[in-house]
């Protein structure tokens, strides 16, 4: 009864909701835009989605920057430190504001999309391919009153849409090969977009010391359709992908090649009239490694209504799971409902959420000052559900910024269990440059915590010559960190690295062509121990829109 009356209540329409939110996207648009859903965005109105410390990167932004993978995406997000156990394709961790890798949520068009199969529920960042995603979203800190259980950190969304370009991608060197395209039609009036796109590389041995070179083949299909009656869109997407990767074993002992055979698919449709936005999602997880297997199957349903000052919605969940490794093997079902408002007053928002046994909150202000000067800070509760592997976790989150025109400070802290984070964030954003900096103290039980810097900074720079060449340079540099020798399991301290990319583009007559020169300073360096990375290398590549 519950969940018919919140139906009845999101999809009642009066003549009002007009005057809130507009669908400014059309097919007479010229050229069309992309319509993202009301469920996908941060459940939040206006006034919550600026307090909220957001990192946006659009599809135009990925393409400059020759960006195919999560991790080379997510490397210029302040804050937030990317591990990888060897080059692309190998297994991924994400640390967002020092927190572990569990901690951050990870979610397709709002739906949570994590692996609850494996022993800590994290999203492996180093399996996903960027071939079907047309923007990602960064929140940071405590999300749980957004978004449910898992974002005790943050959350990272990716956005999936119709996509209206026509292009074809070409690009590799002697060890890497990249191929993707979408195509977009119109038939019927239903507008579709299919995306696909194959990497492999087998370029270095992911174990340092060990002369096999270790390689992955990932393979990645979408399909997107869309269509307009009246005022109501209905969408529908469809997405898989599929990895294969060689990998060493974990100590220098070990250097005979393991493998993981990874699989995923997820399916989506929905509608969305003006305010209200209704989703049904399932995705299944499959993933053999060696001798241990995993699987996890989810479908939920997700309502919203979001006017500009309130709003209000619901979700249902249900996942079941399985996890089998050489020490233990495990079954776990889980499910349940979850309900959310929000609304702001003057300079304050408003978030809570129930989740059966869970209740978290968020409680924020802004305050604009003069000349463009504001105040805004925050404090949320959240919590991480138990896995086949571990119990329920409750965290906490604080944090205030200070906007200046283009340039941010942020102080934050948070407490997750034994963990506990602090530091302070800055960037500054202009149309060519975007700069960030940060210092970071992560403790468990006051022991620092692995593979997190104190020190990181980093910068983007695009330049735009008037002969149709553009160079692109990125530049990050993670200071010193703890990690674990992976021969003798004790704690050693990792020496600091500067990486520093560059991507020439060029256009003639529609073709784009690109040399890209990655880590251009040909650093030596290991991310975990024991891990070698890549050295210098250069890529060519083109693409061509129609």
């Amino acid at each position: 009864m519950r969940l018919l009356i919140i139906l009845l209540f999101l999809f009642v329409s009066t003549k009002t909701f007009a005057e809130d939110n507009r669908f400014d996207c059309s097919w007479d648009d010229d050229p069309p835009c992309i319509v993202i859903p009301v469920g996908s965005l941060n459940n939040s109105n206006a006034l919550g989605d600026r307090i909220t410390p957001t990192t946006t990167i659009t599809k135009t932004e990925i393409r400059e920057h020759n960006l195919i993978d999560l991790p080379s995406v997510l490397n210029y997000v302040s804050t937030l430190d990317v591990t990888q156990s060897g080059p692309k394709g190998q297994t991924g961790s994400v640390f967002l504001r020092g927190t572990n890798s569990n901690h951050t949520l990870v979610l397709l068009n709002g739906i949570p999309i994590n692996d609850t199969s494996t022993p800590t529920g994290a999203f492996d960042v180093g399996q996903d391919f960027m071939f079907n995603v047309v923007q990602i979203n960064v929140y940071k800190g405590g999300a749980g009153a957004h978004w449910g259980a898992d974002a005790v950190g943050g959350a990272i969304n990716f956005i999936t849409a119709v996509d209206y370009d026509k292009r074809y991608n070409v690009s590799g060197n002697g060890n890497d090969k990249t191929i993707s395209g979408n195509y977009y039609t119109r038939l019927n009036d239903f507008d579709i977009s299919v995306s696909a796109g194959e990497h492999e590389s087998k370029n270095v041995s992911a174990l340092s010391g060990a002369d096999e070179k270790d390689g992955t083949k990932n393979q990645t299909i979408g399909v997107n359709v869309s269509k307009w009656y009246d005022m109501i869109h209905w969408r529908t997407s469809w997405f898989t992908r599929n990895t294969f990767t060689d990998i060493d074993g974990h100590s220098l002992a070990i250097q005979d090649d393991k493998w993981s055979d990874n699989s995923f698919y997820a399916f989506q449709t929905g509608i969305d009239y003006f305010n209200n936005s209704l989703t049904f999602h399932t995705h299944e997880y499959e993933r053999i490694y060696d001798d241990a297997n995993y699987d996890s199957q989810n479908w939920s349903l997700r309502g919203v209504h979001q006017r500009q000052n309130w709003g209000i919605g619901f979700d249902y969940k249900h996942d079941e799971n399985y996890g089998k490794s050489a020490w233990s093997e495990n079954t776990g079902r889980n499910h349940g409902m979850g309900y959310f408002f929000n609304f702001s007053y003057n300079i304050l928002s408003y978030h809570h959420r129930f989740d059966e046994d869970h209740e978290t909150y968020k409680i924020g202000f802004l305050q604009e000052l003069d000349d463009g000067l504001s105040i805004s800070g925050s404090h949320s509760t959240s919590y991480k559900d138990k896995t086949l592997y571990s119990d329920v976790v409750y965290g906490d989150s604080q944090e205030v910024t200070l906007t200046k025109n283009n340039f941010a400070t942020t102080i934050f802290q948070n407490d997750i269990g034994d963990l506990n984070t602090n530091g302070v964030e800055m960037s500054y954003n202009t149309g060519d440059w975007k700069l960030f900096a940060s210092n970071l103290t992560s403790k468990t039980k006051d022991v620092l915590s692995l593979r997190r810097p104190e020190w990181s900074l980093g910068f983007i720079h695009n330049k735009k010559f008037e002969n149709n060449f553009t160079l692109t340079t990125n530049y990050k540099y993670k200071g010193k960190h703890l990690d674990i020798h992976n021969s003798n399991w004790s704690t050693i301290s990792m020496p600091e690295t500067h990486l520093v990319d560059l991507n020439l583009g060029y256009n003639y007559h529609g073709f784009n062509f690109g040399v890209s020169l990655n880590n251009l300073l040909n650093e030596k360096y290991e991310s975990p121990h024991g891990f070698s990375q890549e050295g210098r290398k250069f890529t060519l590549g083109f693409n061509k829109s129609f």
